[in-house]
């Protein structure tokens, strides 16, 4: 009778375990969206202002385009800064409403970028670039605000003010930042835009302003974005996440290597 007992506790464990693997093959299999994510510093130097330069490109295991991005979040590694002496601001309301980045003062500009963006209507797939341009915005319950302007020009006109709130990510990460993005659509009886591709630099490169000093005024660079001091073991780890339209999300950590002695 104990054997049986065993036995039966043994066959009830391999189920279990049997189980286990369907779920995760499962869940593997409808992560359709494949993600691979690049991000340097430039100059790479400890403690000085730098750009942030990164990458994405976005595939599919399960069609010919992949999902509509939903959320797009970024976490920096710990001990990067930012510097917003001397950046202006950029008025969100006045950005919405008249889709023209005139309006937004040349000192708050936080860096640029662009991609290629795709839609498909009658099986087809049609790709169009994009651009983006990011902006200081006002600070909100004492967070640092990106916008990002996303615009589109043909064969489909797309004009789009993002917003995120730059905030402290639990270690080892630092600031961090996360942007929603409502559906993008397209032309009548098409899918709605989705992303293949996007790159991005951020930081303050050329911005500088007056300042007072011993009754004289100087010329001081804007130092925006500052690579941490200090460089862990193996690098400076950053994470990239993006939540798409069908459900699915996916996730790579990575490293930015430390800067040559």
């Amino acid at each position: 009778m104990l054997r049986n007992l065993i036995m039966s506790k043994a066959r009830a464990l391999t189920a279990i375990a049997v189980l286990c693997v369907c779920l995760i093959a499962a869940g593997a299999a409808w992560a359709a969206e494949t993600l691979e994510v690049t991000a340097s510093f430039s100059p790479d130097k400890l403690g000085a202002p730098t750009n942030v330069h990164g990458t994405a490109t976005i595939g599919s295991t399960s069609g010919p385009l992949p999902s509509p991005i939903t959320e797009a979040t970024v976490m920096g590694p710990a001990g990067l800064t930012v510097d917003t002496k001397g950046v202006g601001i950029c008025n969100p309301v006045k950005l919405e409403q008249t889709l023209e980045t005139s309006v937004c003062p040349k000192d708050s500009k936080a860096g640029f970028g662009g991609g290629m963006g795709a839609y498909e209507i009658s099986h087809e797939v049609n790709e169009e670039p994009f651009t983006l341009n990011f902006y200081r915005g006002p600070n909100e319950d004492g967070h640092l605000v990106i916008l990002a302007y996303l615009n589109a020009v043909s064969p489909v006109s797309v004009q789009l003010v993002l917003k995120a709130q730059v905030v402290n990510e639990p270690k080892p990460y630092g600031l961090g930042f996360s942007f929603k993005v409502p559906p993008i659509e397209t032309l009548p009886g098409a899918s709605n835009a989705t992303a293949k591709s996007i790159y991005i630099t951020l930081g303050a490169p050329n911005a500088a302003y007056y300042e007072k000093v011993g009754g004289k005024r100087k010329l001081v660079h804007v130092k925006g974005i500052v690579v941490p001091k200090t460089c862990p073991k193996g690098g400076f780890p950053y994470e990239t996440q993006f939540v798409f339209e069908d459900g699915t999300t996916n996730t790579v950590k990575h490293t930015i290597p430390c800067p040559a002695k």
